[in-house]
């Protein structure tokens, strides 16, 4: 608390301190001319600190205006080709000086032209790192680093995503110093392009592998914006704002007119001074323009996938790319570092965030089934709105204790709601696989769907992370330390109606298209939309509370023994244990939502259970930038999941003891890294490593999610683990005289048992004891069997291959 405080207290002294500055202007003549001269160099820095040095040009008329120049004593030194240098020193001590007119003495010998033609240099290869100089990309006057990393080769941007060499950027640096935490989005469109001198792109190495020297395979790609000495000390940023009205197609309200005006309002500011550095952001508009990406810890976006458990990278996991709709952003973020104490041997970065989106979608939907499922046809229509709001903080604190130990502390908190509401209506058409029922080959089944779903949810997520690295007194001779815990709470309240009513068949030799046969099934002039007033349409509304709850505890340890000059080897240790619990309660109700009856079948409390311990020896060999790294790990699991009764007890247990079944390898994972530097320009970097995923609790879960009776899904208790390998090479090669840059990324992966969505569909509907006759099979109201026309589920599938390649 001490600490946070004086963090605070030097932020305000630094902002204070900011507010003390005045403005200098004057102007440039000629001697003899008395005209002004346009395009002198004016170099400006306080006489007690040559090195900080500010650089100007003088305008039209050979004006010359400095703003921003902190209280104190100047040096200026005031050069131009065919002029004798003019040093003058004067003092700030007010809001605004005027030196006047400054003249101009010729040189004994005039030059009269000189013109240097020189090929600014795009790229250059150092290592593993490739450097772009940002003078040689033409940007507009008021670009940020967004856009001038869309001007450099190998470099994309889409959808919020940014790319470089085939891989996906997880972190931004200024200076080498951490920028706006995982916040990629944030961090480049913060500060300006004019205030870059280059951009690197480099293979950022995990905290550990930096400290002791070895790769342990958890690095990412990161870029680090250098830039230019004359900006890092004072003030700059922009501010912009916009508006314009464009007439709606329709105009039925005061809400429809209110759509017709478009505004947006945004910026950034940044206060740079040594080591102490703040930048400001903000973005208000509702044209859908967002600066951000938010973390996801409700899982809503859809992008969580079926990985579950298993090896997840270094950082940037929760980044999700901008979600599609109209929307109403608001954001604004800070981001504060600095470094104290007498050697700087404390650092800290922080940054704190918050953005609230109100989106509205209007979606369509078409689906065409074919075999093996019955062929049929669907088309649905929807309306949805979602609003939702996060807030996050990030801190990190580097201790440097002495020569031989540091210690690293991360810090992480996250909050997040989301409520949407949604509207869904359409209909199916297609085969009856139900052979029996059918009484000739014209008839197909019919069927209804109308569906409203609205939510409330919430969570917070907080985060620790500590490591302690020693260095034991031989060169290379090393031990971490280090230990996570990772909390989380969600609560979710969901209101759901949707159509109870199976399929129809008709008749389609009524017409040639199904509104013929519709017209001829329920009568003249009724159209799909009149289905709500039909046998086809049986509304059901139910009511969900399913809180959840999960914490991670994670160790490591980490032994580094030099063996030679070049190589290195280890002995790394890590444990970690995972909890899971999902409390889900089903409800059947009315219109209103009241009179609650609990539907037993379709209410379940699971809670899970993970531990696994992973050992293993590493080895190191390095020179001349070659590098070649090997580990291997032994991996013991054990897995045990419980569903509870309603009542008390344990009602079914899932227990797996080391995760391997009778495959036995699948206890071993392995990495491997080669790193091939040719000449300075010229690298390979290939990765060949392993892992396991194992299934989530959603994909474990034995229960039926009916909250919209026609499409309903279900876990597999039965599922095993997937085991993952992966394969991934890089080569970069810069020709710098030439201004040429290659590169060539491949990326290849084959799972075993991996972790598939499986669907059965039926456009009339089918029994579900069919598929899942062991287990309870959930009944409606009524305490019918529900005949969904389809049900989705898990299974593991053996011979998945994924591959990409990027040139």
């Amino acid at each position: 608390m001490k600490k946070l405080i004086l963090a605070i207290l030097a932020m305000m002294f630094t902002l204070s301190a900011y507010a003390q500055t005045g403005k200098v202007s004057f102007s440039l003549i000629d001697a003899h001319t008395k005209k002004g001269v346009l395009g002198a160099v004016v170099e400006v820095y306080p006489t007690a600190k040559p090195n900080n040095k500010r650089y100007y040009t003088s305008g039209a008329n050979g004006n010359v205006y400095i703003p921003g120049l902190a209280y104190g004593d100047y040096t200026m030194l005031i050069t131009f080709i065919g002029y004798k240098d003019v040093t003058k020193e004067f003092s700030v001590k007010g809001a605004s000086l005027s030196l006047g007119k400054i003249p101009f003495e010729e040189a004994s010998e005039r030059i009269e032209t000189v013109v240097k033609t020189v090929k600014a240099l795009r790229t250059s290869q150092n290592g593993d790192t490739l450097s772009y100089s940002a003078g040689a990309f033409k940007v507009s006057n008021d670009a940020d680093v967004e856009g001038l990393l869309k001007k450099m080769p190998g470099i994309t941007i889409t959808n919020g995503s940014l790319e470089a060499q085939g891989e996906t950027i997880q972190k931004i640096f200024v200076d080498g110093k951490e920028f706006f935490g995982e916040d990629v989005n944030t961090a480049i469109k913060s500060l300006p392009a004019e205030a870059v001198d280059r951009i690197e792109v480099f293979n950022k190495l995990s905290d550990q592998a930096e400290f002791s020297g070895m790769d342990d395979g958890e690095g990412y790609k990161a870029i680090n914006i250098v830039t230019k000495e004359n900006m890092r000390q004072g003030q700059f940023g922009k501010m912009y704002a916009g508006y314009g009205y464009e007439p709606e197609w329709k105009k039925n309200n005061a809400e429809d007119i209110a759509k017709g005006h478009k505004w947006i309002i945004g910026g950034n500011v940044n206060f740079f001074h040594g080591d102490a550095r703040v930048s400001l952001i903000g973005l208000f508009n509702n044209v859908n323009q967002q600066n951000f990406s938010f973390e996801d810890i409700l899982g809503v976006s859809g992008q969580q996938g079926g990985g579950g458990r298993g090896r997840r990278g270094a950082v940037g996991q929760y980044m999700v790319r901008p979600q599609s709709g109209i929307a109403l952003v608001n954001s604004i973020g800070a981001n504060y570092s600095d470094e104290w104490g007498r050697r700087k041997n404390v650092k800290f970065q922080g940054s704190l965030f918050f953005n609230h989106t109100d989106t509205d979608n209007n979606s369509r939907t078409e689906k065409w089934y074919e075999s093996p499922m019955p062929i049929g046809y669907m088309w649905q229509q929807g309306l949805s709105n979602t609003v939702n709001y996060n807030a996050r903080f990030n801190a990190r604190l580097d201790w440097k204790i002495s020569r031989n130990a540091s210690l690293m502390s991360r810090t992480s908190f996250s909050y997040q709601g989301n409520n949407p509401e949604s509207w869904k209506e359409g209909y199916t058409i297609g085969e009856n696989s139900d052979a029996e029922e059918l009484e000739g080959s014209v008839h197909q089944s019919l069927s209804y769907t109308n569906s409203y779903n609205w939510s409330h949810m919430n969570a917070f997520r907080f985060n620790e992370f500590l490591q302690l690295r020693t260095k034991l007194g031989k060169p290379g001779r090393t031990l971490t330390i280090d230990g996570r815990i990772n909390y989380q709470n969600n609560e979710r309240k969901q209101r759901t109606a949707a159509n109870d009513a199976n399929g129809f068949p008709y008749d389609i030799t009524a017409g040639s298209d199904y509104q013929n046969a519709i017209e001829n099934y329920f009568g003249e002039g009724k159209r799909w939309q009149d289905m709500i007033n039909s046998p086809l349409y049986s509304p059901l509304y139910q009511y969900i509370h399913r809180p959840s709850e999960e914490y991670t505890i994670r160790a490591n340890v980490t032994y580094n023994e030099p063996v030679s000059q070049y190589a290195q080897v280890s002995l790394q240790y890590r444990m970690w244990y995972e909890h899971e619990m999902n409390d889900k309660n089903t409800y059947y109700t009315d219109a209103a939502y009241g009179n609650l009856v609990r539907n037993d079948n379709m209410s379940q409390k699971f809670q899970s259970g993970f531990w696994t311990h992973r050992v293993g020896p590493g080895f190191r060999f390095a020179k001349n930038k070659n590098t070649i790294v090997l580990n291997l790990s032994y991996q013991h699991s054990i897995l045990d999941s419980r569903i509870l009764k309603s009542e008390g007890g344990i009602k079914e247990r899932i227990h797996w003891e080391n995760n391997i079944k009778e495959d036995w390898i699948k206890s071993f994972s392995y990495f491997g890294m080669a790193n091939v530097a040719f000449n300075k320009e010229n690298t390979l970097r290939v990765f060949l490593r392993s892992w396991s995923g194992n299934p989530s609790v959603t994909q474990l879960q034995s229960i039926f999610d009916v909250s919209n009776p026609q499409y309903i899904s279900i876990g597999n208790k039965a599922l095993n683990p997937s085991f993952t390998h992966n394969l991934s090479m890089h080569y970069n090669l810069s020709k710098v005289d030439k201004g040429i840059t290659f590169m060539w990324m491949f990326w290849g992966q084959m799972q075993q048992d991996y972790i598939s969505a499986s669907t059965w569909n039926n456009p009339r509907g089918f029994e579900l004891p069919a598929k899942f006759g062991d287990l309870d099979i959930p009944t409606d109201k009524n305490g019918d069997a529900y005949r969904p026309k389809e049900v989705t589920s898990y299974e593991n599938m053996d011979g998945y291959y994924a591959a990409r390649t990027h040139v």
